[in-house]
């Protein structure tokens, strides 16, 4: 147990954000395909459907309303921001657009959410 939580706290620190999710969900795709080794191809498939959906979802959001994008309503842009400030937010918002921000953030994850979950019915 204690080395899964030092290399939990390794992923955490060196890995980028998804880096374990990414992992868990490997393993438990390796463990799906032990279990029954004749639904891996089926699972694969699934998932390929699911990513593709998530991807197609973006592009929509970004090709519906490519004037309405989140990182839009930001002070400056946040590949500018060099330092990380404890107990601050990460980015500051532009005075009078914080609903504007948060619904520009919420469609973008229900378009991504709705394209995904359609596709993964459809198939």
């Amino acid at each position: 147990m204690k080395k899964i939580k030092a290399l939990a706290a390794w992923l955490h620190k060196r890995a980028p954000r998804m880096t374990l999710p990414n992992v868990l969900a490997n393993v438990l795709i390796l463990v799906v395909a032990a279990v029954a080794p004749h639904q891996a191809p089926v699972l694969m498939y699934k998932l390929a459907g699911v990513l593709m959906g998530g991807c197609g979802g973006y592009m929509l959001d970004v090709s519906l309303f490519p004037y309405a994008r989140p990182h839009g309503y930001l002070v400056k842009p946040w590949r500018e921001e060099l330092a990380f400030k404890e107990a601050a937010p990460d980015h500051s918002l532009a005075c009078g657009c914080h609903w504007l921000f948060i619904a520009a953030c919420a469609r973008r994850s229900f378009i991504v959410a709705a394209s995904m979950l359609g596709v993964a019915l459809a198939l």
